[in-house]
């Protein structure tokens, strides 16, 4: 019969059960990172966590795995018996690193969380018709198309710098029926202002693109990321607030 872990370790069942899997979800943490840094097993913990953070930069959970890291050589390093533990942590904690675990290794992916029917637009649809479109379904971002090939993404933005600079140059007032969404994309050249992905591609790293181009408005997702393959979801700024 199993003796009771209490009686030489000075540690409840449910504690010691703690500590192994808080280890568990630690060590698997620590395999991914080598293996997707394809490092070797001299570099630190707190290394590949920072490696994996700066080529992530959507990815949220650098801060919490470097203190989670100190608990773990609290209780790895700092134990001189066998089965004393000078730490032990909380179950908040074991939580939360079986939550990154999850986070990690098992990601949200563009496609499903972001798969929705797209609203594109004809190049030789009207601004007018466009216009019409948001005030109905208050989309703001339209992918545009010459028949099956993408041209651009026609935005608010790019609608608004266009009548203003047609207010700014022209004399006359303009029938938005008869100025084809081609003349006002022609604004948008200037600007990448969007970006394709492929639909397995980490939430995480959708999130990143916006913090890192400014001007970015859209991630257009397809299959293999690629811009003349079907269109299955799309993702704008407000979207991704939604998933912080």
């Amino acid at each position: 019969m199993r003796k009771p872990i209490i009686d030489r370790t000075g540690l409840t069942e449910e504690q010691f059960d703690l500590i192994q899997q808080f280890e568990a979800d630690y060590n698997t943490i620590d395999h991914f990172l080598r293996k997707v840094s394809g490092t070797d097993k001299q570099i630190s913990f707190v290394h590949l966590v920072n490696e994996y953070s700066r080529k992530h930069a959507g990815w949220r959970d650098a801060d919490l795995l470097k203190a989670i890291a100190d608990i773990r050589n609290a209780i790895v390093h700092g134990k001189v018996e066998a089965y004393r533990y000078v730490a032990v942590p909380t179950p908040a904690v074991a939580e939360n690193l079986r939550d990154c675990r999850e986070r990690l290794i098992n990601p949200a992916r563009a496609i499903p969380k972001l798969q929705r029917r797209v609203e594109t637009v004809s190049i030789d649809k009207s601004l007018g018709q466009v216009l019409r479109i948001i005030t109905k379904r208050d989309y703001s971002q339209f992918p545009a198309y010459d028949a099956e090939r993408f041209k651009g993404l026609l935005t608010e933005n790019g609608i608004t710098r266009w009548l203003a600079h047609y207010v700014d140059t022209s004399l006359s007032l303009v029938d938005l029926d008869d100025v084809p969404v081609r003349k006002v994309l022609a604004k948008e050249d200037d600007r990448k202002n969007y970006r394709f992905v492929a639909r397995d591609t980490r939430l995480d790293d959708v999130s990143s693109l916006f913090a890192a181009h400014a001007l970015l408005e859209a991630v257009l997702i397809t299959e293999t990321g690629k811009e003349t393959e079907a269109l299955l979801g799309i993702a704008t700024r407000w979207d991704i607030t939604q998933f912080a």
